[in-house]
């Protein structure tokens, strides 16, 4: 008994923890003269993370946890020295030393997304480039989950590659699993690329992030009818509109 309580208190201490870190910055800012305007805000992220999506000229980027910096400024910079803002995951160090190494950015471009993610301790960029497909499927559209090969297409805007929208039916199949649930596809099959909200059942007339891979949570129809719905992968954001 003792053994269990042991290892029940550990895991609650662990959660804690894990709270505790991914709520740690309240906002958190980039300067640098990689930062177009000179300072940006990031975004926060319904897992705790913050995010940017945006453009960055070759330079250097801070992470700072105010907009200005002074003297209650922390800066998150990278263990790696000369770290590259484009990475599979590096990780950061807390400094007040605002003269220290920063992320560097070896070229210019539009489309820079990174994220911070203070359970991990790591930023993660990349440059993002346009998926060539972008489907919805589930058990509240008319295809079901065993539809491989017949997923819904969705259309891609002309003027913003990033943009796909979706017009049609989404109402509750009580004959398949998760009757009311669907996500998103980048391609006509459930693997590789996926995107979901942060958490399950989350309501889509209601919830507009969401987080490409990971657990394999799913949007809810709370409301059957007639459904307008925007995705922008760069943005990671989806817009839905009940139209009739």
């Amino acid at each position: 008994m003792m053994k269990k309580f042991f290892i029940y208190t550990i895991g609650c201490l662990m959660m804690g923890l894990n709270t505790v870190a991914a709520q740690k910055y309240q906002n958190l800012w980039i300067t640098g003269s990689a930062v177009p305007g000179g300072v940006q805000q990031l975004v926060k992220g319904g897992d705790g993370s913050f995010k940017y999506a945006g453009k960055l000229t070759e330079g250097e980027v801070r992470v700072m946890t105010t907009k200005k910096a002074g003297k209650n400024t922390v800066y998150l910079l990278p263990v790696m020295t000369d770290a590259n803002i484009v990475n599979r995951g590096e990780i950061y160090q807390e400094t007040t030393d605002g003269t220290k190494a920063a992320w560097q950015v070896s070229v210019t471009d539009d489309c820079y997304r990174f994220t911070v993610n203070p359970q991990t301790t790591k930023l993660r960029g990349e440059i993002f480039y346009p998926w060539g497909e972008l489907f919805i499927a589930g058990g509240a559209t008319e295809v079901g989950w065993k539809c491989e090969g017949k997923m819904l297409l969705m259309k891609q805007d002309v003027n913003n590659p990033y943009v796909w929208t979706w017009e049609g039916e989404l109402k509750s199949h009580p004959e398949v699993e998760e009757p009311e649930s669907f996500k998103f596809q980048g391609q006509d099959r459930w693997s590789p690329k996926s995107i979901h909200p942060y958490k399950a059942d989350a309501d889509i007339l209601s919830d507009g992030q969401f987080r490409t891979g990971g657990d394999d949570t799913k949007w809810k129809v709370s409301k059957p009818g007639r459904y307008r719905i925007t995705v922008n992968l760069f943005y990671e954001t989806v817009k839905a509109e009940l139209i009739k």
